[in-house]
């Protein structure tokens, strides 16, 4: 299964762990509802998979990955901006935002490995 075929598989089980860790991360200051932490989840986990599934060149890959090449109306990177604005404008700071991101990798990541067959984890090793 690929990641991207995973995600959508999963979008339920990964927004529940997102959502449960930008709760951690509000401040009663953010007001920012459950419903809210979700949809955003929803919005960039999708703009993920839609991403992962464009056809790239090699070389085109190879930019994308270095930023060398500001795609400014990509759908990932429209949701990505909108998040980070909606996050800080309601009290999230930009550690708080970059950490969210950073667990949204890291459950996507761990899920998908505890999904994967055991054979398949024994030889990424």
């Amino acid at each position: 299964m690929s990641l991207a075929d995973f995600i959508e598989s999963d979008l339920p089980g990964l927004i529940d762990d997102w959502t449960h860790y930008a709760l951690v991360l509000s401040t009663q200051e953010s007001q920012l509802t459950e419903t809210q932490l979700r949809n955003s989840a929803a919005d960039i986990l999708t703009a993920v998979v839609t991403d992962m599934r464009e056809t790239q060149s090699a070389a085109e890959q190879e930019t994308k990955s270095r930023g060398d090449k500001e795609v400014a109306n990509s759908g990932f990177t429209r949701v990505a901006r909108l998040h980070a604005e909606d996050r800080l404008s309601h009290g999230f700071s930009i550690n708080d935002v970059v950490a969210e991101f950073r667990s949204l990798r890291a459950t996507v990541l761990r899920r998908w490995q505890r999904r994967r067959p055991a054979v398949l984890r024994r030889s990424s090793k």
